[in-house]
């Protein structure tokens, strides 16, 4: 074998499950799937996209994905194998789209650099952290961003743009799914101590085993509708936690904003439930709940329209 033969993680897959991709563990088969590990095989399957004109579907850790059980069609590009890492001065590092936020962390904590300490604890990756502008701790995404490189389907160039430029707001970016997959992000951190960054890091974490489910769920299901407001306690004031139940997904007993999988749960279970807490928020509080979870996939007629009631609502 030569050094000219293609790698096979960027061969297509059509083997792979969605629920191998998710931390709901939901989602049926992906009809053709690539893993690149590095940015020269990313670029090679996005020209085949255009090329082909396929349906792209970009998943990192799937962190806050709801994949449909009939699977996604067209080309998933599974982006967490971009994990380069490469420091640009004492406070700026690159990170690849597919670093795992824990390991971001991890290595501004090596460097006693601080504000990614919250992203310890989040299951998800640089870029989907930039996509939804993550956050915790009094901390957020777009505190650090500089620069972000991606690709433009549209334009079918990279381009670079500033955090000024992507438009960060609570849990939302400039980022345009379907037209822009992050390629890298620059994230600038602050010098601090290293006692201080690992207490506030372990403290994420102890506060996340004691207060987040340890079954299969998607994170926070829903945006706070007001920082007075956070969503889990307003379904615990509703009766909600470890109570309401939609098949096989039922609202988390430790945390009223997390759904969890009771094992066998499906897509259009976990939108039904949503919906209940979506209405039962409506009536008892007159607020909007709105999605912090993404629905990806091949959709049913229901769960089109339980879909775009959510994010409509």
């Amino acid at each position: 074998m030569n050094g000219t033969q293609p790698n096979t993680q960027c061969q297509a897959r059509t083997d792979l499950m969605g629920s191998a991709f998710t931390t709901y563990r939901i989602g049926g088969p992906l009809d053709e799937a690539y893993l690149p590990e590095n940015e020269a095989e990313l670029l090679s399957i996005l020209d085949k996209v255009s090329t082909e004109n396929k349906t792209l579907t970009v998943l990192g850790w799937g962190g806050n994905s709801i994949i449909a059980s009939a699977g996604i069609r067209g080309i998933t590009l599974i982006l967490r194998k971009l994990e380069s890492i490469e420091t640009l001065s004492e406070t700026r590092i690159r990170f690849g789209a597919g670093v795992h936020l824990a390991r971001a962390a991890s290595t501004a904590q090596k460097a006693s650099l601080t504000g990614g300490e919250y992203m310890i604890g989040i299951p998800g990756t640089i870029g989907g952290a930039i996509r939804m502008n993550a956050g915790a701790l009094g901390q957020e995404t777009a505190d650090l961003v500089r620069e972000v490189r991606l690709f433009n389907l549209e334009s079918k160039q990279i381009e670079t743009k500033t955090a000024e430029e992507l438009e960060f707001s609570y849990r939302k970016s400039g980022i345009v799914p379907g037209r822009d997959i992050i390629l890298s992000a620059d994230l600038e951190f602050k010098p601090g101590n290293l006692a201080d960054i690992t207490q506030m890091m372990d403290q994420s974490v102890n506060f996340r085993k004691t207060h987040h489910p340890k079954e299969p769920n998607g994170g926070s299901v829903f945006k706070n509708p007001a920082p007075d407001k956070p969503v889990g306690r307003l379904m615990e004031e509703l009766g909600a936690k470890g109570s309401w139940q939609e098949g096989k997904m039922m609202v988390s007993p430790l945390h009223g904003n997390f759904i969890i999988n009771l094992g066998g749960g499906t897509s259009v279970d976990t939108l039904r439930l949503m919906r209940r807490m979506q209405v039962a928020a409506k009536e008892a509080y007159d607020v909007n709940l709105h999605p912090e979870n993404l629905f990806l996939g091949d959709a049913t007629a229901e769960e089109k329209e339980l879909w775009n009631t959510l994010i409509q609502y």
